[in-house]
């Protein structure tokens, strides 16, 4: 058995502010869930399903955008987790989610083949690094996750009859949404990408593309990009004698030693249950 149990997903909020993750990763401490990030979920549903329909050549079988916003409309609904609807109204929330659903499923997915969506990965045990003066010391590290997308890309070459060929590469994109998902630096991400990619690999997926973070922005005009994430496994691995962040985290597990961050967009009472009992804000 592991030391300890990691989520991709859970590696973004481990990194802006460790204090915050023990709370909630290790302590069990939880605040209810806002709004934005129950859209967010009800988003992430939808265009998987709207997107899964497609991995079927049959277009019978394709459902409609329209048909896939039931399930965000279901999940506005019935909630499983308690949520705070301060400031919101069930209308509002769903008149944001069809937004940047629409915009996803009309712009983003046409552009997009995809090979796997929302892949449950079996999960993979490391054993990293934990102390800066032993490197002979070790935790276990169980690393788990849910994968949003696999996306191919193939080019075409011609072989020596000039008949043409296709060579098929794969990277993993990943659906973020938030009032600011577009202005913000994809590099957040690239410890839960080089995860993916570690897993995707241990299920069968030869990785070679870059990494792309999706980005929906629930705001007024619904703006979507794809932006590319170059180096996701070096920055989780480390290379040529430099910590990665892994690592760093190992380190941290195996002290407990896990510092705050008060310039977190997430440092107020409604996002941190730690927030009270926190020294570092």
């Amino acid at each position: 058995m592991a030391d300890f149990r990691v989520r991709a997903s859970g590696l973004a909020m481990f990194f802006d502010c460790p204090s915050r993750w023990a709370a909630v990763t290790l302590d069990g401490k939880r605040t209810p869930s806002g709004v934005p990030s129950l859209i967010g979920t009800g988003v992430h549903g939808s265009t998987a399903a709207f997107d899964s329909s497609r991995l079927n050549s049959n277009e019978q079988t394709w459902i409609s955008a329209d048909d896939a916003a039931d399930v965000l409309e279901q999940t506005l609904k019935n909630p499983t987790e308690e949520v705070d609807w301060t400031g919101w109204r069930l209308d509002k929330a769903m008149t944001v989610g069809l937004g940047v659903h629409t915009r996803y499923c009309n712009e983003i997915a046409p552009l997009k083949d995809y090979v796997a969506v929302e892949q449950t990965l079996q999960e993979l045990v490391v054993n990293v690094p934990c102390n800066a003066h032993d490197p002979e010391e070790t935790l276990s590290i169980e690393l788990t996750g849910t994968l949003d997308r696999v996306y191919e890309e193939a080019t075409e070459y011609r072989d020596e009859q000039d008949i043409p060929l296709y060579h098929h590469a794969f990277g993993i994109a990943d659906v973020k949404t938030g009032a600011r998902a577009c202005s913000m630096s994809v590099g957040k991400h690239k410890a839960q990408i080089g995860v993916y990619e570690l897993l995707a690999e241990h299920n069968g997926h030869h990785i070679t593309l870059p990494g792309e973070i999706i980005q929906l922005q629930t705001s007024s005009n619904y703006q979507a990009a794809v932006e590319p994430l170059y180096g996701a496994r070096i920055a989780l691995l480390g290379f040529e004698g430099r910590t990665g962040l892994l690592e760093h985290m190992a380190r941290m597990l195996k002290t407990g030693d896990f510092f705050g961050n008060a310039s977190s967009f997430l440092c107020t009472e409604k996002y941190c249950a730690n927030y009270t009992d926190c020294m570092f804000r």
